[in-house]
């Protein structure tokens, strides 16, 4: 049974990349300067041999933290049994202190939608998402962190985002994966305050952070996940005022496209949110 005490008390792993093949050569070459991985979870169920092998390879040299896109949340739909066990099970092997997935639904009545896709904020959406995490905590035997996701469209609700993120992590009495660059498109695109969002959630919740460069179509941020965040200081300052605010336990750097050819602009931000965080530099390994 994991509680908020439970979630307040993890441990400060620091600050590091989501885990990415095409980054695997440059991340072992620069073991020093990184302090933890998030591997995408769905990708290490079944436990096939080669998920098996490159997990122990990342595990020998990094905390490595599991992060879900299948969990399904905010559907209908009932808990997928295979999903939850699965992810017990890696979270087990991989001895992580937490666990992830996005606040939003990804199929409905088995079919594939294809990507996170937003939820109606609403009362009716809050209980079953509680209901859902309670459970799916319960059976992780870690803390479960919720991660706001980015939304093309806005849907009829009853509340606003940050009450509806509000109501579901207190009533599941689990943690917050705030993506920050989530915060900062969503801000832009629907005109609103992202540090009156900020101050409105429940800041003490928060375990860790995603960080991401984002690209500008018009009059809109897209979340693309495919530049340096160098390139976005409005982000850094969120960090910076979260990170006055919070006990973070890990930042998480996103790239899923457009790779650096040097991966100096990776490093370059992992170093930025360590100052932010006020955390020295990764201890050389002998």
């Amino acid at each position: 049974m994991t509680t908020a005490s439970a979630v307040f008390e993890l441990p400060c792993l620091g600050v590091g990349l989501g885990f990415r093949r095409e980054l695997r050569q440059a991340i072992f070459e620069h073991i020093d300067e990184i302090d933890v991985l998030e591997v995408i979870a769905d990708h290490f169920f079944e436990y096939v041999p080669e998920a098996q092998g490159a997990a122990r390879e990342l595990a020998e040299h990094f905390p490595l933290l599991p992060h879900g896109l299948e969990l399904n949340i905010g559907a209908h739909d009932p808990r997928d049994p295979r999903n939850c066990q699965e992810a017990a099970a890696l979270t087990r092997a991989l001895a992580a202190p937490w666990y992830s997935d996005h606040l939003c639904f990804t199929q409905s009545q088995g079919l594939e939608i294809g990507q996170l896709t937003p939820l109606p904020f609403t009362g009716a959406t809050v209980e079953r998402c509680v209901a859902k995490a309670r459970a799916f905590q319960a059976e992780l035997g870690v803390p479960l962190l919720l991660e706001n996701i980015t939304r093309a469209f806005a849907l009829p609700g009853e509340m606003e985002e940050v009450e509806f993120v509000r109501a579901v992590v207190e009533g599941a009495d689990c943690g917050l994966l705030l993506d920050l660059t989530n915060l900062f498109i969503n801000a832009h695109n629907f005109a609103y305050d992202p540090y009156d969002f900020l101050a409105r959630l429940p800041l003490e919740r928060v375990v860790q952070i995603h960080l991401a460069g984002s690209i500008r179509r018009g009059d809109r941020w897209v979340d693309s996940h495919s530049h340096a965040i160098a390139e976005h200081p409005e982000v850094w300052e969120l960090l910076d005022y979260v990170a006055q605010r919070s006990r973070i336990g890990a930042v998480i750097i996103e790239r899923d496209q457009n790779y650096p050819e040097d991966f100096a602009e990776l490093l370059a931000d992992i170093r930025t949110a360590r100052s932010i965080l006020g955390r020295p530099a990764k201890p050389a390994r002998h």
